[in-house]
Parts: structure tokens; C-alpha cells; sequence
């Protein structure tokens, strides 16, 4: 999945730079790198989480999102201070996040056909 955010963030930044934009292809590839940095991050987080308690995995997954969020935040006054397009780079994060859920999305379908499906729905 992290490749495929990739590879469609690099597509998006050759054709922003063939239209005469490189900074908007700059921008776009920033939005989709600060996404894929913050769900490795996350899976990182995930993984340190094996063995504990309920609670204690809990109280870290959120210290963790609590982080993640803060450096999101700086991430976008990087790209601000940068003069990077920001509603470009948003552009860019959008696309990393559609890609997430249309990877899950085809991942549930996948399990549904193998009759893995828990009959909801």
C-alpha cells in the first residue's frame, strides 16, 4: 500500500510538472510523503503494543495518535514555511488516504468472497 501511495504520489508530481507546475508537484508528493510517514509511524506504534495489557495498549495507541497529530501539525508548517501550495499538499494527504481506504475497502471484498464475511451487511 505504501508503495502504491507512492508510485500514484509521483505520477500526480510528473503530471503537475509536464502542465508547468513543479511546485505544485512538490507539494503534492510533501502531502502524500507526511501520510506515509505518519501510518508507519502508526504501524510502528501498533507493533510496540503486542504483549501488553488492554489498557496499557490502549493509553499508548492514543499517546501515539496524540504525537502523530502534533506532528502533522508541524509537518504542515514545514510546508508552509517552505512556501509550498497547501492546499496542494492537502491534496496530496487526501490522495494517500483515499488510497488507504480503497486498499482496506478491496481487502474487506476480498475476505467477503472467500467466505471469511461475518454476515453483516
Amino acid at each position: 500500500m505504501f508503495r502504491l501511495q507512492l508510485l500514484l504520489g509521483f505520477l500526480g508530481c510528473i503530471a503537475f510538472v509536464l502542465a508547468g507546475r513543479l511546485e505544485f508537484g512538490i507539494a503534492l508528493l510533501y502531502g502524500v510523503a507526511l501520510m506515509v510517514l505518519n501510518a508507519l509511524w502508526l504501524a510502528h506504534r501498533l507493533e510496540k503494543t503486542k504483549g501488553l495489557d488492554a489498557g496499557a495498549g490502549q493509553r499508548s495507541l492514543y499517546l501515539g495518535a496524540a504525537i502523530r497529530f502534533v506532528a502533522l501539525l508541524a509537518g504542515l508548517l514545514l510546508a508552509h514555511l517552505l512556501g509550498l501550495h497547501l492546499l496542494v499538499v492537502a491534496g496530496g494527504m487526501l490522495l494517500a488516504q483515499a488510497i488507504v481506504f480503497i486498499c482496506a475497502l478491496l481487502g474487506f471484498r476480498k475476505d467477503y468472497k472467500a467466505g471469511k464475511g461475518d454476515g453483516v451487511g
